[in-house]
């Protein structure tokens, strides 16, 4: 299972958040060039955390589509680690209220934006 994070420079302390909460791979596009737009995702991608403040509005749109089409949720974050962890727990206890991890089933959900 893989968590892709758009966007930001340093995100060493949000791959690690992550990381801690979750047996995943983290895997980070920084945006930086052209051709970012036009990735495909990784295959075993179940979340995609694009971090507004520093991601273009062309990235930022191409990802969100290449998401809705896979059906993969979208947790959009600002720079701010805080932020990412009160999302990430939010949707856990949103989770346990289900009995199933949204990241883990394998059906279709229909797609969250949490902002």
């Amino acid at each position: 299972m893989t968590v892709l994070i758009v966007g930001g420079d340093y995100v060493s302390s949000f791959k690690q958040l992550i990381a801690s909460k979750r047996n995943v791979q983290v895997e980070h596009w920084n945006g930086r060039k052209k051709g970012y737009g036009k990735r495909a995702l990784p295959n075993e991608t179940k979340l995609v955390v694009p971090v507004c403040d520093y991601v273009s509005h062309s990235l930022a749109h191409a990802v969100k589509e290449k998401a809705n089409r896979n059906k993969i949720p979208l947790l959009y974050c600002h720079r701010s680690v805080n932020e990412l962890k009160h999302k990430l727990i939010q949707n856990e206890e949103l989770a346990d209220a289900t009995g199933c991890c949204p990241y883990a089933c394998r059906t279709p959900k229909p797609i969250r934006r949490l902002h």
